[in-house]
C-alpha cells in the first residue's frame, strides 16, 4: 500500500481519497538495476518528489471516530443553539472559508516515511528508525519464499498476456509447463461458465482472429499459468492495451464467476522491488530506503488484504504494486524497479519487525506508515502497544512541504458534503489528543439552516472535513485531520458550570458531551471512589463516558442519560456490594445490543486489578495510586485514561498479591507513582518497579494534592483546551470529569479549593492557556466566588 501498512482488515477504512499525481498508466519513468536485461531504459532525476498518493485505509481500533450523519433538520429551532460544553466553536468567517492550519499528510499512526529520511540524514541506522517508529518491536531475520498478488489492476475478467519467445503454460504454478505454438501474438484465458473447466485458452492469429489452443499434456481448466524460463517476465496486458511487465508467473484463477482474476506468483524479493520504489522516492536516504523495505516485507508476510486466491492485493488497500515495469510501443520499458530500491531489499533480505502481543511468542507487528506525521505520530488502539503516540523530531525533514501546511475550507463545499443549505458554524467536539491543538479531530458538527430558515446539523469526522476540500486534489486543501482552524473564537471563551442538582445529575450532564450510539457506557457506584477511579482510567481506551448509580437504584438522571446516548453496551465496574444485580440487570435492558459486562473483585485492589487485566501486556507505562484516599488518584484517572494505560490500586505500605499479578502480566516500561511517600512508600514502588521491563519507577508528587495534581497536568502538552476544573475536597465530579478532559478532549482534569484557586493550580491554568473552562459541580462544590477567579486564567 501507499504511505501506510494496513494492519487488520480493509473493511474498517477511513474515507480518505488524495487524488495521484499520476495514474499508474502514467508512471514516473525509473532506472532499472537491472538495465542491461532489458533495453532502453529511461533513467530519471533522483531528485523527484515524494508521491503525492497516501493511504486510503486506517487502523480503526479503541476509540472509534464517529459515523458520519446526513443533515438532521430540526423544526421550528430558527437561531443556533448553545454551543456543547467543551467545543472549539468556528462560526462562518464573513468571507465564507474557513483558514486551516495543519501538519502531515496521511493518518500518522507509525513510521513517516519522510521522517524515515529525516532520521537517515540525521545519523540513524534503518535498525534505529524502525526502532523509534515501531518501539518495542524486534527486527529479526526469518526465512521467505514466494508470494501471490491479486492484480486487481487487470479488472476485465479476462487473462491476456503477449506472446514472447520461451513463453510457457502449465496449470498451477511451479507444476509441469508446455511450449506454447509460433504464429500467434497474443494468449488469453476466458471463461464463459462458473466452472473451472469453462476456461479456454486461446492465441490471437495473424489474421486477428482468437482461437482455442491446448497443447498437449495441459489440463483443459483453470487455473492456466504463464510463465518464461528464459526471460523471467511476462507481458501482461492491461484493459488499456498497455502491456505491463511481471516477474515471475501469471495465473489466470477461477473464482466460482464467469470473471477471471489474474494472480501473480514471484518470489518475496522481486516482489518487494517494485513495491519499495512505489512506496518511497528512491532520493531516499539509504537507511530510510531499508526501513520502507523491512515495513513493506513484514506486511507482505502477514498476508493482510489476501484471500483465499491471493496474500495481498496490488492496490493501496494492500501495498502499491506495479510490477517490473510496462513495455512502450518503441519496444523499450519504463521500469517500475531502481537500483537504490533494489539495494534496500537485497541489504535486508529476511528482516522482519515482530512483536510479543503477551503470549510469548513473537508474531509479525503491523508496522502502519504514513507520508508525513505532522511533527507528532498517533495511536493505533489497544493491543497495538508499538504504534504509540510520540513527538516525531525526524518529520520536519528539508523537502517535506506537508510537515507544515495552510489550507482553506469553504463552507461552500462544507453545504455540499453535508447538505446544510446555509452553513453558519463548525464546532470541533473531539480529538486523539496527541500533538498540537489536542491532536487529530475525531468528531466535529457541522450546523447552519435549511432554505427555510430551520436550524439543521450533522455530525462530521475529520477525515470528512479533510474530504470537504483534499489535498493535492485541490492545491488548497487539507492533507490530514491534524489541524486547526485559524481565527474565529475557538470556544466560547466564558467560565461555566457542568453541573447538576447531585453528583448523579452532574454526571448525566458531563455525559451530554456524548452524543446518542454511543459504543459504551461505564456505570459505578456514587458513593465507591475505589471503582470510579478504574472506570475513569478505562473509559479513556474508549472515550466513554462514565455514569453513577446507587446501589440499589438507578438515579432518574442517569436513566434519562442511558436513554439519550444509547450505548451498544454497557460496563458496571464494582461487584454487587456496589452495584446489584437489579440495577446491573436494567441497565443491560437500556442497550441497543443487550450487552452488560460486570467487571469487579473480593475488594478495591481486585476490581483495579480485574479492570487492568483488559489491557495487553508490554504496555509503556502503568499507573499505580493510593487506594486509600483518592486526591493523588483524582488527576492521574484523567492521565491514564488520555494515554490508554491501566492504573492499579495499591496500599500505601503494602502491594497487594492481584496488583502485583497484574504487574507481573502487564510487564510495562515503567511504573508511574501517584503522589508522594506517605501515598505510595518506596518500599512499595521499588517492589512494584521489579516487575516492569526498566526495573524503574517514577513518582508524580507534590507537597500536597494541588501540587501533584500540577505535575500530573504538565504531562499533557501545553496550550490545550478547554480546561476542567473540579474540586479536590470530593471525588464524583472530579473522575466523571476525568473522562470528559482526559479521554475525550485530551486535557488535564484541573483541582481547585472550592473556596479559592490555589497557586499550583494558577500555574496548570497558566500552562493550559484555555479559552474556556468547564467548571465541575454546583456552588457547594467550587464557589461562585471561585468561578469568577477562574475567569482572570481564561486565554
Amino acid at each position: 500500500m501507499r504511505r501506510s501498512i494496513l494492519a487488520v482488515c480493509t473493511a474498517l477504512a477511513v474515507a480518505l481519497s488524495p487524488l495521484a499525481a499520476y495514474s499508474v498508466d502514467d508512471p514516473v519513468q525509473t532506472a532499472d538495476a537491472e538495465a542491461s536485461a532489458e533495453a532502453d531504459v529511461v533513467v530519471p532525476d533522483l531528485e523527484e518528489p515524494a508521491l503525492p498518493v497516501d493511504q486510503r485505509f486506517g487502523f480503526t481500533a479503541e476509540p472509534q471516530a464517529p459515523t458520519e450523519t446526513a443533515a438532521v433538520v430540526q423544526p421550528g429551532i430558527t437561531a443556533l443553539p448553545a454551543p456543547q460544553p467543551g467545543a472549539e466553536v468556528y462560526d462562518r468567517p464573513a468571507d465564507g472559508v474557513y483558514q486551516v492550519r495543519g501538519g502531515g499528510f496521511g493518518h500518522g499512526i507509525g513510521m513517516s516515511q519522510y521522517g524515515a529520511d529525516g532520521a537517515g540524514r540525521a545519523g540513524l541506522t534503518h535498525a534505529q528508525i524502525l526502532a523509534f517508529y515501531y518501539p518495542g518491536t524486534v527486527l529479526e531475520t526469518r526465512t521467505t519464499g514466494t508470494i501471490r498478488i491479486g492484480l486487481t489492476v487487470d479488472s476485465d475478467g479476462d487473462t491476456r498476456v503477449a506472446h514472447r519467445a520461451g513463453l510457457v503454460v502449465g496449470n498451477a504454478p511451479g507444476g509441469a509447463t508446455y511450449p506454447l505454438p509460433s504464429g500467434y501474438s497474443q494468449w488469453r484465458v476466458r471463461t464463459t461458465t462458473a466452472a473451472a473447466t469453462g476456461c479456454t485458452l486461446e492465441g490471437l492469429s495473424s489474421s486477428g482472429t482468437w482461437t482455442a489452443v491446448w497443447p498437449t499434456g495441459l489440463t483443459r481448466s483453470c487455473p492456466i499459468s504463464f510463465s518464461s524460463p528464459t526471460e523471467g517476465t511476462v507481458d501482461l496486458y492491461l484493459p488499456t492495451g498497455q502491456p505491463r511487465i511481471y516477474r515471475g508467473t501469471l495465473t489466470a484463477t477461477h473464482r466460482g464467476t464467469t470473471s477471471l482474476l489474474t494472480v501473480n506468483h514471484l518470489p518475496l524479493q522481486h516482489y518487494l522491488r517494485s513495491v519499495t520504489m512505489a512506496e518511497m522516492p528512491v532520493s531516499f536516504h539509504a537507511q530510510a530506503l531499508r526501513a520502507q523495505a523491512v515495513a513493506a516485507r513484514t506486511y507482505a508476510l502477514r498476508g493482510a488484504g489476501g484471500t483465499a486466491y491471493y496474500d495481498t492485493c496490488d492496490t493501496t488497500a494492500c501495498q502499491a504494486y506495479r510490477g517490473r515495469g510496462v513495455r512502450n510501443a518503441d519496444g523499450s520499458v519504463t521500469s517500475y524497479e531502481h537500483a537504490n530500491s533494489t539495494a534496500a531489499v537485497d541489504a535486508t533480505d529476511g528482516q522482519v519487525l515482530t512483536y510479543d502481543f503477551g503470549t510469548g511468542t513473537r508474531q509479525l507487528a503491523t508496522t502502519m506508515y504514513s507520508s508525513s506525521t505532522g511533527g507528532h505520530t498517533t495511536a493505533a488502539g489497544a493491543g497495538h502497544g508499538y504504534l504509540r503516540p510520540q513527538p516525531d523530531p525526524y518529520d520536519a525533514v528539508a523537502g517535506n512541504a506537508r510537515h507544515s501546511w495552510t489550507a482553506a475550507l469553504p463552507a461552500a463545499r462544507l453545504e455540499a458534503r453535508y447538505g446544510i443549505h446555509r452553513v453558519e458554524r463548525v464546532q470541533i467536539l473531539r480529538r486523539d489528543g496527541h500533538g498540537q491543538w489536542g491532536g487529530r479531530v475525531l468528531e466535529a458538527r457541522v450546523e447552519g439552516y435549511t432554505a427555510g430558515g430551520a436550524y439543521t446539523w450533522a455530525t462530521a469526522t475529520g477525515d470528512g472535513l479533510q474530504l470537504a476540500n483534499p489535498w493535492p486534489g485541490n492545491a488548497n486543501g487539507l492533507s490530514s485531520t491534524y489541524f486547526t482552524i485559524v481565527g474565529g473564537d475557538g470556544g466560547t471563551g466564558t467560565v461555566e458550570r457542568i453541573a447538576g442538582t447531585d453528583r448523579y445529575a452532574t454526571a448525566a450532564e458531563a455525559s451530554r458531551a456524548w452524543g446518542a450510539g454511543t459504543g459504551v457506557v461505564y456505570v459505578v457506584n456514587g458513593n465507591d471512589y475505589p471503582d470510579a477511579l478504574a472506570a475513569a482510567a478505562r473509559a479513556g481506551v474508549y472515550d466513554a463516558p462514565v455514569l453513577l448509580t446507587q446501589r440499589d437504584r438507578i438515579p432518574s438522571e442517569t436513566l434519562a442519560a442511558m436513554a439519550r446516548l444509547t450505548p451498544a453496551r454497557v460496563v458496571v465496574v464494582g461487584g454487587t456490594g456496589s452495584v446489584s444485580d437489579a440495577v446491573a440487570t436494567r441497565l443491560r435492558g437500556l442497550t441497543t445490543t443487550n450487552d452488560l459486562t460486570r467487571v469487579g473483585g473480593v475488594d478495591r485492589y481486585d476490581t483495579a486489578a480485574q479492570v487492568a487485566s483488559y489491557y495487553p501486556a508490554n504496555q509503556s507505562t502503568v499507573y499505580l495510586a493510593n487506594g486509600q484516599d483518592f486526591p493523588d488518584a483524582l488527576a492521574g484517572a484523567a492521565l491514564a485514561g488520555h494515554g490508554q494505560l491501566p492504573l492499579l490500586l495499591t496500599r500505601p505500605d503494602r502491594l497487594s498479591s492481584v496488583t502485583a499479578t497484574q504487574l507481573q502480566r502487564l510487564r510495562p516500561r515503567e511504573v508511574v507513582v501517584l503522589g508522594g511517600t506517605t501515598a505510595v512508600s518506596d518500599a512499595v514502588a521499588r517492589q512494584a518497579a521489579t516487575y516492569t521491563t526498566s526495573g524503574t519507577f517514577r513518582r508524580l508528587a507534590g507537597a500536597n494534592r494541588y501540587e501533584t495534581m500540577e505535575r500530573v497536568a504538565a504531562q499533557f502538552p501545553a496550550g490545550r483546551g478547554p480546561a476542567y476544573v473540579a474540586s479536590a475536597s470530593s471525588f464524583p465530579d472530579a473522575l466523571v470529569g476525568a473522562a470528559l478532559a482526559g479521554g475525550l478532549r485530551g486535557v488535564p482534569i484541573l483541582l481547585t479549593a472550592p473556596e479559592r484557586v490555589p497557586l499550583p493550580t494558577a500555574t496548570a491554568l497558566g500552562r493550559q492557556s484555555p479559552q474556556s473552562i468547564y467548571v465541575l459541580g454546583g456552588p457547594g462544590a467550587v464557589t461562585d466566588s471561585t468561578m469568577d477567579a477562574l475567569r482572570a486564567h481564561l486565554r
